[in-house]
């Protein structure tokens, strides 16, 4: 953890020389002037060699706070921000409102000695905002490739997401796959169909529902150690 705690430098000299400033008040002015201006450089003089001490005494800074950015993908709708707000949050709000633009999660997790702060950038999937998204695959680390399985629309478009983020400048990032809305009954992509694409481009595969929970925070676990690792090289399991 970073420590906060303020450090306070004492003048014990200070309060004997306001002694005896009160003690020359019925002295001549010139006399008084005279020595109020000699006490306040020496407390200047002594406030600079505490401070040089002080400097030379502080000891290291703790290991910065690693921060991790990760990217959402996916069609509009597939539920990326329902999934965002289970893991940010702990909660799910079955009212839809469509991203616009980009919207931002942040959460901070430790894994052993390493703090962790996760920042989550979710990318509306309307086309429209195209141009807005772009500016967000650069330097991500990693990401979750989303698509609902009551849609074979959401499904077939991964391919897509990869070619684009990839175009951005996203290099080499580290991306799960994740098939949302498992609780509905209607479903129309079959785990088998789309862990074979997932296992084909070489990603990991999870069944998740934002509803539920189900699956939720292991996905972001595993995923954020994994680039704690190879991307950082720290050694967390």
């Amino acid at each position: 953890m970073i420590d906060n705690r303020s450090r306070r430098l004492s003048l014990p000299t200070y309060a004997k020389t306001a002694t005896a400033l009160r003690r020359l008040s019925n002295a001549e002015p010139e006399t008084v002037t005279r020595v109020r201006t000699k006490s306040i450089d020496e407390i200047g003089t002594q406030l600079s060699q505490q401070l040089k001490l002080q400097q030379l005494n502080v000891k290291p800074r703790k290991k910065d706070i690693t921060k991790v950015k990760l990217i959402s993908m996916g069609d509009a709708g597939v539920g990326k921000s329902c999934i965002i707000k289970r893991f940010c949050e702990g909660r799910f709000s079955s009212k839809y409102h469509g991203t616009i633009g980009v919207d931002y999660g942040v959460k901070s997790v430790r894994f052993g000695a390493n703090e962790v702060r996760i920042n989550l950038f979710d990318l509306a999937g309307g086309p429209e905002f195209l141009s807005v998204r772009n500016e967000f695959y650069k330097d991500t680390q990693g990401g979750i490739l989303v698509f609902d399985v009551t849609s074979r629309k959401s499904f077939e478009a991964l391919n897509s997401w990869v070619e684009e983020s990839h175009s951005f400048g996203a290099k080499s990032p580290e991306y799960f796959v994740l098939a949302n809305k498992i609780e509905m009954p209607s479903r129309v992509v079959s785990e088998e169909e789309a862990r074979g694409w997932a296992e084909d481009n070489g990603f990991d595969y999870f069944e998740v529902s934002a509803s539920t929970g189900s699956r939720v925070m292991d996905v972001f676990e595993k995923l954020t150690s994994r680039i704690l690792r190879e991307k950082f090289g720290l050694n967390v399991y």
